[in-house]
């Protein structure tokens, strides 16, 4: 079964990824043999579907799954926001006396590193409103 779920995401058969996510915490992925639940395990650890989609009943699997987005919006959101932050004020500092290549890709990099925090915190946010819609 969930092989026909990502088939119908990368064909672009589904109406929306948020319709989607609020489709398989309200119904649930129940895997039938040992390869459904290898691949189940595959995709949960990769991130293609949220975790506890497997779980007894709809309130668990809303609970396991939110917690676990909500946490990772926490996890990757404030130290993303800090890095943002700090690339910034080495960039400012790194150009405005003197130029200094090493501040300037010190910043850069943390810069870099920030904005893929934020990234993943706001789709790790997108998610957690999706599974609270469900």
């Amino acid at each position: 079964m969930t092989a026909s779920v990502h088939d119908k995401r990368r064909s672009g058969e589904s109406g929306s990824e948020d319709d989607e996510i609020s489709r398989l915490v309200r119904e649930g992925i129940r895997p039938e043999g040992m390869k459904d639940r290898l691949n189940l395990a595959a995709d949960k650890l990769v991130g293609k579907v949220p975790l506890g989609i497997d779980a007894p009943n709809k309130t668990a699997r809303k609970l396991i799954g939110g917690s676990a987005e909500l946490l990772h919006v926490l996890k990757y959101g404030f130290p993303g926001l800090f890095l943002f932050l700090a690339g910034i004020i080495f960039l400012y500092v790194g150009l405005a006396g003197g130029p200094s290549l090493e501040t300037v890709a010190i910043g850069a990099a943390l810069v870099t590193l920030g904005a893929w925090g934020l990234r993943s915190a706001y789709q790790a946010a997108r998610n957690l409103r999706y599974i609270c819609k469900a």
